[in-house]
């Protein structure tokens, strides 16, 4: 009798584990939301450059992981630029001049960012004769890619 009560706490503690195994371990594959956003000011008017780590993408081409969204938001005969960067190797820049009544622009200069990568964005304000103003950075360390 003391056999069978051991059998059945081993089997207990090892449906235990596993349990937990599974539970935990599923909790692992749940996506980490990276997206961020720059402005090109502290109140966060005029420009902005929004990092999406996973959504729809341009139109008609479907979900899409890692790309930006370039918002001119202030009707002031400016346009934004945002430039980008993937552990600190330079990507590129793209020009939002839609103004306040346009389209957003959605750019996608990283390809597919890994967990652990670092993006950094810059947007800046700039005028006709290519004048950049309000310029502001950030960066984030993408978790899961």
């Amino acid at each position: 009798m003391r056999l069978r009560a051991l059998s059945r706490r081993v089997v207990l503690a090892t449906s235990a584990a596993t349990v937990a195994t599974v539970v935990f371990g599923a909790q692992t594959a749940f996506a980490t939301d990276d997206s961020f956003t720059v402005y090109s000011d502290d109140s966060g008017f005029c420009g902005s450059a929004e990092f999406v780590d996973y959504g729809p993408g341009a139109a008609g081409g479907g979900n899409n992981d890692d790309y930006l969204v370039i918002h001119d938001l202030c009707s002031d005969s400016r346009g934004v630029r945002a430039y980008a960067w993937v552990n600190g190797e330079y990507l590129g820049a793209k020009n939002n001049t839609n103004g306040l009544s346009g389209a957003p622009v959605v750019w996608d200069p990283f390809g597919n960012v890994t967990g652990m990568q670092v993006v950094g964005l810059k947007v800046c304000l700039f005028d006709s004769d290519n004048v950049l103003t309000h310029c502001h950075e950030g960066e984030n360390t993408i978790l899961d890619g």
